[in-house]
């Protein structure tokens, strides 16, 4: 049975001109992992609208949001350049990448606790405990969180199947307890940066005993290389939290919270595309970019056609889903139906995973500027005059201006790539 299925799909493979036995194979494992997250996330929220009121839930959210700011001020792009050089078997480059992570998160700890001394001169200690929080753990999460890419580059999905579902059921487990305990956002915020610190640098251990080596330095300078990712992640990692910061700045912890479920779920489906790239990266890292080209417009079809039907089932069951699980989060219901429709152009992960593999520096600077200023110039003016209703409209104009920009930078390089 098992020869025959793979026979059936090396016959695919002529029609769909990708490696599908390979994608099934590692994205089965890969699935079933992001299946088992989801459901952790699921849990946690219900565990959140059922136990938390929504002006405690919103701090929190945001307090996280801070975080995830603040961490784009650090070496976001060591992670992508680490997973390139593994892939090349360039093993010793691990080691550098936690030892540069460590040191280059000294932005992140003064910006960290800047806005600290700025919350305590304003009489806010809970956000003033919380940037503070962020100063003493954050910077651990990036170092610790490296063996995912030594996985990635080596092909290990089997190994970051089960790695990512212990790093979610731990936290999840660690923030449902203290909900019975404390009902304090700077409680939610500890146990969760700890946790996840504390587990990942568990995992990593045991990552780098089973998968490291220290035969080959890389060829390429981490720092240089992941300094250039670096700078392109910035204005994206502000771009992909500035939603929240404005949404809890003009409207409130209340609206945060109503925003963050609707918005929940979509992004959930969203992540299992993530697995299609995190696939990817390593076959179109040892791959010509002319090659990856011919086939690029296949993918962005079936892809696009697959999300339009997720997003058409989504839109259908939600309504049902927020009764049974977030009834006290239905009014998120209309907003979170719309919201589906960012589901649609994701098909952008393709081409810019393939810029990434091939280190198109030029084109990820422009696609990271531009797509970053387009999607926080229209959401300060859509949430400042239309709300949530306007932050879910921009982020959907945002998906689409990025699979149409990651298209037109992709068909750019491939003329300056020799044949």
């Amino acid at each position: 049975m098992k020869e025959r299925a793979i026979s059936i799909l090396r016959w695919g493979e002529r029609y769909a001109k990708t490696d599908i036995v390979y994608l099934t194979k590692n994205a089965s494992w890969l699935t079933i992992s992001q299946v088992l997250m989801s459901v952790f996330a699921l849990l946690t929220s219900i565990a959140f609208a059922h136990f938390i009121p929504k002006d405690v839930y919103g701090s929190y959210r945001y307090l996280l949001s801070l975080f995830w700011t603040f961490t784009t001020f650090s070496l976001t792009g060591v992670p992508a350049a680490l997973a390139r050089a593994i892939a090349k078997g360039e093993d010793g480059a691990y080691k550098e990448s936690v030892r540069l992570s460590l040191i280059w998160s000294w932005p992140m700890i003064l910006i960290s606790l800047g806005l600290a001394v700025y919350y305590f001169a304003q009489g806010n200690l809970l956000l003033f405990a919380g940037a503070l929080i962020i100063a003493v753990i954050g910077p651990l999460m990036q170092p610790t969180y490296l063996f995912g890419s030594l996985l990635e580059g080596k092909r290990a999905f089997r190994a970051t199947a089960v790695a990512g579902v212990v790093l979610n059921l731990v936290p999840m487990l660690a923030l449902i307890a203290i909900m019975f305990v404390s009902q304090n956002p700077i409680a939610f915020l500890a146990v969760y940066l700890i946790a996840n610190v504390g587990t990942a640098a568990l995992i990593s251990w045991y990552v780098w005993r089973r998968f490291g080596a220290e035969e080959r330095r890389p060829a390429e300078s981490i720092f240089a290389l992941g300094a250039h990712f670096s700078v392109m992640n910035i204005l994206a990692g502000i771009a992909g939290q500035i939603d929240r910061l404005l949404v809890f700045h003009y409207l409130g912890a209340v609206e945060l919270a109503v925003y963050s479920f609707a918005i929940a779920l979509p992004d959930q489906i969203k992540s299992m595309g993530n697995n299609i790239a995190t696939i990817a990266f390593p076959k179109f890292a040892n791959r010509p970019f002319t090659e990856i080209r011919e086939t690029l417009s296949r993918r962005l079809g079936g892809f696009t056609l697959l999300m339009v039907a997720l997003a058409g089932i989504y839109i259908a069951i939600a309504p049902f889903a927020f009764h049974i699980f977030f009834p006290a989060y239905t009014e998120a219901i209309w907003y979170s139906q719309i919201y589906a429709l960012a589901l649609i152009p994701l098909a952008s992960i393709f081409p810019v995973t393939a810029l990434q593999a091939h280190a198109a520096n030029k084109e990820l600077y422009i696609f990271n500027i531009v797509s970053s200023v387009f999607q926080i110039g229209i959401l300060f003016p859509a949430i400042a005059f239309y709300g949530l209703l306007g932050a879910v409209i921009a982020r959907i104009a945002s998906r689409v201006f990025n699979l149409l920009l990651s298209v037109m930078l992709t068909s750019q390089y491939a003329k300056r790539v020799p044949l």
